[in-house]
């Protein structure tokens, strides 16, 4: 017995295709849109949209908000080939509230590295510098000094030292808030067969002139060669 419908024509397979009349046109038009399209056709997502473009904006001004400059700013790069027992650094006009520093080098003999500070072109010699070091297990220092001592003579057959580490300055030494004093640590490689490493804590107590001029020396005399370098931070 054959099932029929509206009459005695049998039912037969049936399939859409895109022949007027068999739906082709309506399942042709949803294949094109695609799920986004029809995504968007069955859900309003207008709320959305709407957070997404505040987030965006907010995103924004947070990016332009971010500082430009990086964290430290190099303010001294000097070489130096000789001729001279000095490493002069002059004419600084900021240096912020740190200093880094990097410096390797090396002297024309056996000698001892030091350190003094100044100001307007003119470095303090006056005893305003206190120091201690540390030289692999014996330590060493003054108060009321002259200069800052930073490395013990070396051999002068392996005469190479590099130096780095920081000063802060106009820092309060008795919590007071009062500027009173500028202190640092450096710490020396030196390439020599009785002392190789040390570190050195120092301060300079003059926190009345600011610090525009920086001397690396050698207390012997001999010439000093090589690079340093000086950065500031950025706060």
């Amino acid at each position: 017995m054959t099932f029929g419908g509206g009459g005695n024509t049998p039912l037969t397979n049936h399939v859409h295709s895109n022949s007027p009349g068999e739906g082709g046109a309506l399942s042709t038009t949803l294949t094109l849109m695609g799920p986004d399209v029809l995504y968007s056709l069955i859900t309003d997502n207008t709320a959305q949209v709407n957070t997404n473009t505040a987030n965006i904006a907010i995103n924004t001004a947070a990016i332009a908000a971010l500082p430009t400059s990086t964290a430290w700013n190099r303010i001294v790069n000097q070489n130096q080939a000789g001729g001279s027992a000095q490493f002069n650094v002059t004419g600084l006009t900021s240096t912020s509230k740190y200093l880094m520093f990097s410096f390797a080098g090396s002297f024309g003999n056996a000698d001892k590295l030091r350190l003094r500070f100044g100001s307007g072109g003119s470095i303090d010699t006056g005893t305003n510098y206190s120091w201690r070091s540390g030289k692999d297990g014996s330590f060493s220092g003054a108060s009321g000094a002259d200069t800052i001592e930073i490395m013990t003579t070396n051999s002068g057959g392996n005469n190479d030292f590099f130096v780095s580490g920081f000063m802060q300055l106009d820092a309060a030494s008795d919590g007071s808030g009062t500027a009173d004093s500028r202190i640092g640590n450096l710490y020396t490689s030196q390439n020599d067969t009785t002392v190789n490493n040390i570190q050195t804590s120092f301060e300079w107590s003059d926190s009345g002139t600011p610090i525009t001029d920086i001397r690396f020396y050698a207390s012997g005399g001999n010439d000093i060669r090589g690079t340093l370098n000086i950065w500031e931070s950025q706060d």
